[in-house]
């Protein structure tokens, strides 16, 4: 048996190799070869080394293990975009949307937009720290006459502990393939109106920030994303960031 899978000096690949592409046109797959023991350190695939029928692969991951008295199996995990091969110059692109909430301070919220920042200032200070009597143990209600509705209603629930409210956090996203490292990064924390692809219609006075790009390398190619965040109400301020 050992004969038939393995050549003195030669590294075998054995049959059945599979592959797959994900829709930014990200191919990966996994190849298996044996070879002696002996001879693994100087056969084994290198680092972005090109799969032996699909030149488009490089080697990204590669491990081993002992299955036969002086034998070796090799896993070699591959990667790799097949534009510039299959007659398209232009990589695919993926796009994502992503719509979830993050924790803000109750007081931000747009309930007390009319208020102004004495106002919220002075109804939390006094939910949080309220006032006491000459003994210092005392707790004294404060004097709320004249308050606006929306000030003794923060009033209240800072007092009952409430502190933060979840907001919508919306984000869109692109992926892609390049065969270099990404450009753009002068854009990263700049606002826009519209991103690329076809991201859901903002409401009138929001609109989007270049929050960060990501980029990794897969074997000879670069596996990059780009993420934008809708502003809340009025926007991104221009003076932070234009």
């Amino acid at each position: 048996m050992a004969n038939k899978i393995y050549h003195p000096g030669n590294l075998v690949a054995m049959p059945g190799f599979k592959a797959s592409k994900d829709n930014a046109g990200l191919w990966t797959g996994t190849q298996m070869y044996h070879c002696k023991e002996s001879e693994l350190l100087n056969l084994m695939p290198r680092q972005g080394s090109p799969h032996p029928k699909f030149p488009y692969l490089a080697l990204e991951t590669v491990s081993f293990e002992i299955f036969q008295e002086g034998l070796v199996k090799i896993t070699a995990g591959y990667a790799g975009a097949s534009f510039g091969f299959d007659g398209s110059e232009e990589p695919e692109e993926e796009y994502n949307l992503d719509i979830s909430t993050s924790e803000e301070p109750i007081s931000t919220h747009h309930r007390y937009d009319a208020l102004s920042e004495q106002d919220i200032l002075e109804a939390v200070e006094l939910a949080t720290n309220p006032p006491r009597g000459e003994d210092g143990k005392t707790v004294k209600q404060p004097n709320t006459t004249g308050w606006a509705v929306e000030k003794l209603e923060l009033y209240n629930d800072t007092k009952k502990g409430i502190e933060s409210y979840r907001e919508p956090r919306v984000t869109w996203s692109k992926r892609w393939i390049s065969k270099e490292k990404p450009t753009g990064l002068n854009d990263i924390g700049k606002s826009l109106n519209n991103p690329e692809g076809d991201p859901p219609q903002a409401a009138a006075g929001r609109n989007w920030l270049n929050i960060g790009i990501r980029s990794r390398e897969r074997g000879k190619v670069y596996e990059n994303e780009v993420t934008w965040e809708l502003s809340g109400r009025g926007g991104w301020l221009a003076r932070y960031y234009s």
